[in-house]
């Protein structure tokens, strides 16, 4: 009998059967850096950072205890390093390669006016969770083409919500 589920497993993988459960966003890289911060706090600011001698992407959070001081705010700021991307200088995009080796954007250079910052991706998505005042920090992606990208359907704007039903042709 086990010979049999083995059997199955393999022509399974094979014909790419189990490769269409999702096991999540294809770029999923948490930083290696952990904090402490506030046991109640608020996110004050968050950006992406550049370091082109390290060739690293960071978020830089600061988080605030303004709530708790009676008008006395305390800023914290905390640095998380996010391994395995990298920057094309000429196009100014940041990308990260999946685990199959597709490439995916992740980050962009933004230019206003005389101000450069690094923008996410409306693929991506830099989640900051802090329970407790523990910090982690993950960037998540997925593929631009990703069908989950979509913008859903809107309504017809002229339509009230109904549709009309012929009652002969239904009982004919």
């Amino acid at each position: 009998m086990s010979r049999c589920a083995l059997l199955l497993a393999l022509l399974l993988l094979q014909g790419g059967l189990l490769a269409a459960f999702d096991d999540g966003p294809p770029i999923s890289i948490s930083s290696p850096d952990h904090g402490t911060t506030f046991a109640r706090a608020q996110i004050k600011s968050h950006t992406l950072l550049w370091y082109a001698k390290q060739k690293m992407l960071v978020a830089c959070v600061t988080f605030t205890d303004d709530m708790q001081n009676n008008g006395m705010p305390h800023d914290d700021t905390h640095y998380f390093h996010l391994p395995g991307v990298s920057f094309d200088e000429t196009k100014g995009i940041f990308t990260a390669t999946s685990a199959k080796g597709e490439v995916i954007p992740v980050a962009r250079i933004k230019k206003t006016l005389f101000i450069k910052s690094i923008q996410v991706t409306p693929n991506a998505n830099v989640r900051i969770v802090y329970p407790g005042g523990d910090i982690a920090v993950t960037l998540l992606a997925l593929s631009p083409t990703d069908p989950a990208l979509r913008e859903p359907t809107k309504p017809d704007p002229n339509s009230d919500g109904t549709h009309n039903v012929d009652l002969k042709n239904l009982l004919n």
